[in-house]
């Protein structure tokens, strides 16, 4: 099933030297000036959206921090961190008890 799209005409203001260079790529990839500024647009749209999912991110995992801060702050985490900082690691260091 194809979607239809409804074309909206935009005025746009460039400067002398953006608008030589706009002609020149659409000329040099045989395309009309609209296709190369739509293909830009789509690609500027796509950044935003990415930038969008990062803040989101950021958001969920600043609303998590008060969560997690409960878990790990704590007596029985503390033994386990200051066991981890003497080089007590899955990949070697001592093999002592959590707690020596």
């Amino acid at each position: 099933m194809s979607k239809t799209l409804t074309a909206v005409e935009k005025r746009v203001r460039l400067s002398a030297e953006r608008a030589d260079r706009l002609s020149r790529l659409a000329r040099t990839h045989g395309l009309r000036e609209e296709q190369v500024l739509e293909k830009a647009l789509d690609i500027l749209l796509s950044l935003t959206d990415l930038f969008d999912e990062r803040t989101e991110r950021r958001g969920w995992s600043f609303l998590s921090e008060d969560s997690l801060r409960r878990i790990w702050d704590n007596a029985e985490d503390a033994v386990y961190d200051r066991w981890m900082e003497r080089g007590n690691n899955a990949t070697g260091g001592n093999r002592q008890s959590l707690g020596d």
